[in-house]
């Protein structure tokens, strides 16, 4: 899809595979996991980089479930899209509270090392996938991944 940027351009516009919303709860995980890793079927990508991305959007998943929504609850919504390039884009929306989980292992100065378990989440995460965004924007936290069908690890 194209459509005429401001200077008259022509850009593209991502498209969309598909969507799910389930409650964010831990028993909802599978399910959200399952549907990410059909789209990375579709799209050709090795088992071994699907288990990269699935243990990367666990560990997100998993820490949007305990820390934005500890005393509330809510849903989770994933989105699958293809970029301009044809990297995957997994978007991940929910209204809980503020969480990013990519400063859990940042350490600023005059602070202790927080959480080890969230640290090592982060460092996981970062590890895994090839580009990570976090946005709030009207009470919604917006983490988006994109990926590359390319191993992060060597096997």
């Amino acid at each position: 899809m194209t459509e005429q940027g401001n200077s008259g351009e022509e850009t593209r516009q991502p498209s969309v595979l598909g969507e799910i919303r389930r409650p964010a709860h831990m028993a909802a995980l599978p399910e959200l996991l399952e549907f990410v890793s059909s789209k990375e079927r579709e799209q050709g990508f090795s088992p071994e980089r699907i288990e990269e991305i699935g243990s990367a959007l666990e560990e997100a998943l998993a820490g949007v479930v305990t820390e934005a929504y500890r005393v509330r609850q809510g849903e989770i919504s994933i989105t699958c899209g293809l970029d301009p390039w044809g990297k995957l884009v997994i978007s991940m929306i929910d209204t809980g509270d503020p969480f990013n989980i990519l400063l859990a292992d940042v350490v600023f100065a005059g602070e202790e090392p927080g959480d080890e378990k969230k640290m090592a989440s982060a460092r996981l995460i970062k590890k895994m996938i090839d580009n990570i965004e976090y946005k709030r924007v009207e009470r919604e936290n917006m983490l988006t991944f994109t990926v590359s069908g390319r191993c992060r690890t060597k096997r």
